[in-house]
This record gives C-alpha cells, sequence and structure tokens, in this order.
C-alpha cells in the first residue's frame, strides 16, 4: 500500500484523480438512469433499448476523433466545451422525453449527446504517465485509474436508483450530466492538464493506428470486451431462470472483485514485462469464464465463481492501458486510449446482443461459454502478435516545437523513490516505459 500512499501525496496527481474519478460516476450512471426515465414515460423496453444504444454507439464514433482532438488542442480546449455541451444534451433530452416525442427524435438527442462525451479517462491517463513515467508508482497510478472506473459501475447504478425514486428519474440522467461536466471542467483546470504538449497539425489519417502495437491491442482488447457486454445478459437471465430478479444485482460483484484485484495488483511488483504479464492474465480470465458455467448448479457458486473471474478483469485493464500508453506513437496517447474505448463499448454492443439471442435459445450458460471463448481470442492474438507489442520511438510522428508546446505547472515527482525493476525492452526517448 505504500505506492498508493506515495501516490495520494504527490500534490500534482491528487486534484487530477480525484476529478477524473467523479467522471467516472457517468458511465456507470447513465444508460439506467435514461432506462428509468424512459419506462417511467411509458416507453417500452426496446425503445429503452434503442435509445441506451445510439448514446453509446455516439460516444464510441466520436471517441477517437475527441481523442485526436486532445492531442492536437491539449485537453483543456476539448474538455471544457465537451463537459458544457454534454450537460446540456442530457438536459435537453429530458426536456424532450417529458415532451412524448417519436423515438427517432430520442435516438438522436441521445446519440448527440454521445457524441460529445468528454475523453476525461484517457486525458487522465496520459497526465498520469507524465507525471509517473517508469516504476511501481505508474503500475499504481493506473490501478487506481481502473479502480475508479469499477466503482463509478458500482455507485454509478445505486446513485441513480436513488435518485429516480427520491426526486425523479430525469434528475437522475442530470446529474449524470453534472457528473461528466464538473469532471472534466475540474480536470481541465490543473496544471498537469495543460502541461500536456499538443501536437502539430497533421493529415496523418490513421494518428494512433499508425502503431502495429495498437492495432494489435485494438482487435484483442474489442475481443475481451465483448465478454462485458456477455455479463450484462447472462446475469440477469439467470437470475430469472432460477426466479431470483434482484439477483441481477450481482452484476456488482464482478466490479466489486475487479476492484480488489486491480487493488492488489497495483500495491506491488510482478515477475515479467508488461506484455508476459498481459497474456498471462488475459489467459487466467479466460480459464476464470470457461469455468464459470460450472457455477450454476446454485446462486452462491454462481456468486462465488463470478467474484474469483473478476479478480483478473481488473490486473488485465490496467496491464493493457499501460501498454497502450507505451505503444502508443508519440503526441497520440490521447487518440490511442481513446480508440481503446470504442473497441470495448463495440465488443460490449456485440456481446450484449449476440448473448441475449444465445440465451434465448440454450440458455445462459451457453452465452458465457461464447463469452469466455471470445476473450481466449484476445489472448490468442496477444500471444501471436506479441512481437509487436514493443514501444515506438519517439521520432516516428513529429511532435509541436518545445517554444510551442505549453510552460508545465508541474514536473515529474523525481523526488519520489519508486522501485524501478529492470525493463527489458530497452529505454524508451520519450520516458514512458513501464516495468
Amino acid at each position: 500500500m505504500r505506492a498508493y500512499r506515495q501516490l495520494l501525496a504527490t500534490p500534482e496527481a491528487r486534484w487530477p484523480l480525484l476529478t477524473s474519478t467523479l467522471h467516472r460516476l457517468t458511465p456507470g450512471m447513465i444508460v439506467l438512469a435514461i432506462v428509468l426515465l424512459l419506462i417511467d414515460r411509458g416507453y417500452s423496453f426496446t425503445v429503452a433499448g434503442l435509445v441506451t444504444g445510439a448514446h453509446q454507439v455516439g460516444i464510441a464514433v466520436a471517441s477517437p476523433v475527441q481523442g485526436k482532438l486532445a492531442d492536437r488542442f491539449g485537453p483543456p480546449r476539448v474538455l471544457v466545451p465537451d463537459g458544457l455541451a454534454y450537460l446540456a444534451g442530457t438536459v435537453a433530452f429530458v426536456v424532450a422525453v417529458d415532451a412524448r416525442p417519436q423515438p427517432g427524435v430520442l435516438l438522436a438527442l441521445a446519440a448527440a449527446a454521445g457524441i460529445v462525451f468528454p475523453p476525461t479517462t484517457a486525458a487522465s491517463r496520459v497526465v498520469l504517465s507524465r507525471l509517473f513515467p517508469t516504476g511501481q508508482l505508474r503500475i499504481a497510478a493506473f490501478a487506481v485509474s481502473t479502480i475508479a472506473v469499477e466503482l463509478g459501475f458500482v455507485v454509478g447504478p445505486l446513485t441513480a436508483v436513488a435518485l429516480a425514486e427520491g426526486v425523479g428519474a430525469g434528475w437522475a440522467v442530470i446529474v449524470a450530466g453534472i457528473a461528466a461536466a464538473v469532471g472534466a471542467l475540474g480536470f481541465a483546470s490543473t496544471g498537469a492538464a495543460g502541461a500536456v504538449p499538443r501536437r502539430e497539425r497533421s493529415s496523418d489519417v490513421l494518428g494512433a493506428l499508425r502503431s502495429p502495437g495498437i492495432r494489435v491491442m485494438v482487435v484483442a482488447i474489442g475481443a475481451v470486451a465483448i465478454a462485458f457486454g456477455v455479463f450484462d445478459i447472462v446475469v440477469p437471465a439467470y437470475a430469472e431462470v432460477i426466479g431470483e430478479p434482484r439477483a441481477a444485482a450481482m452484476l456488482a460483484v464482478i466490479a466489486a472483485s475487479s476492484a480488489l484485484g486491480g487493488l492488489v495488483y497495483g500495491g506491488r511488483s510482478w515477475p515479467g514485462n508488461l506484455v508476459q504479464q498481459l497474456c498471462t492474465l488475459t489467459v487466467v480470465f479466460t480459464v476464470g469464464l470457461l469455468l464459470l458455467p460450472l457455477s450454476f448448479a446454485s446462486l452462491w457458486s454462481f456468486g462465488i465463481g463470478l467474484f474469483v473471474a473478476g479478480l483478473f478483469l481488473g490486473p488485465t485493464l490496467i496491464a493493457a492501458f499501460q501498454l497502450i500508453d507505451d505503444l502508443a506513437l508519440r503526441g497520440t496517447q490521447t487518440e490511442a486510449q481513446q480508440w481503446t474505448q470504442a473497441t470495448v463499448l463495440t465488443g460490449v454492443a456485440l456481446g450484449a446482443a449476440v448473448a441475449g439471442a444465445v440465451v434465448d435459445v440454450r440458455g445462459p450458460a451457453a452465452a458465457m461459454l461464447g463469452g469466455a471463448l471470445c476473450v481466449g481470442v484476445g489472448a490468442l492474438v496477444l500471444l501471436l502478435r506479441r512481437g509487436r507489442l514493443v514501444p515506438v520511438h519517439a521520432e516516428t510522428v513529429a511532435v509541436a516545437a518545445p517554444e510551442e508546446e505549453p510552460t508545465p505547472s508541474v514536473a515529474p515527482p523525481v523526488h519520489l523513490p519508486p522501485v524501478v525493476p529492470d525493463d527489458p525492452r530497452g529505454d524508451r526517448d520519450d520516458a514512458t516505459s513501464s516495468p
């Protein structure tokens, strides 16, 4: 735990961590809040599903563009207008729902709000990587970032339900917008966000995808993310099968165990380099999911199976996001993180759609087995293409000249004494290698 104490004791990192954590309440709130609002106003579950899907598709489509803009102009110039626009979008959506328009109008409004969802999480990971280029503090920083995401999916739904029952479902949607806006504006106001160098204007269409390693990671993480969508269907389907609808809340078990696994992983050093760790974690995660259908005999055994499988989810994501930052061409780190978000959202949507059809035909156990096989595909991609998962050189893209970069208001905390294991991949010119 010493690494976490040192991390939170660093003034330059504390406020970016807190503001980005507030922002992460929104992904855990917004989908459920929209569903609760639409059902409360008399719309069908079909419409609710289509509208929430439109919102997520909007985020997925716009994510790489948002990341490219943040790299080009700096995070504050993107986060501030996005945060305000997203809040306005949620308010407009609630007002429109009360007017009872045709579903097509709600689809358009939800998608428009998703398009301007601020890329605070991706920007925060880039800032953390700059503050802690190497060593145990970097692992701890990425662990805190991932744990905050998991906690958002635990606290967010509870907050949405409490607001819907207490003051109305419309307020649940608006508060989700407020959390995103306040988190984005708060993060943008930090000196660490303002110190991120800006990239020169470029006609390069591929951007972050020029890195072979990023292309491998996008495919692999997209395959792993299919299992996330499968979870969203399988858990409530299992609850329905056993006649315990409230057991659908066991989705929180996955998030909680993922956060616990991430906490343990980020608190110490582990054998092997980052690529070896990620390959091992995805293989173990696959095995855990393959064994999960065996736990369907009872609710207790199913809960234990979910908990054990979830323990490896958090560490897998922590290792993946660190590696993505290492593999990104210099000046495209935010875009690379946003490509990952886009592929995760796409994988979740695909997994949920396919799992729903499989559940109707073969049951939740078969759907879960399919999700496990998709994670296995992701692990196989990493193993077969691990030769491409090496850091790129800083000279591979043009970056802003030193005189054009903002004057950093913070310096890397070199006064801290992180324990830095040997990096078998060698030095990087931009000093963003990881243990």
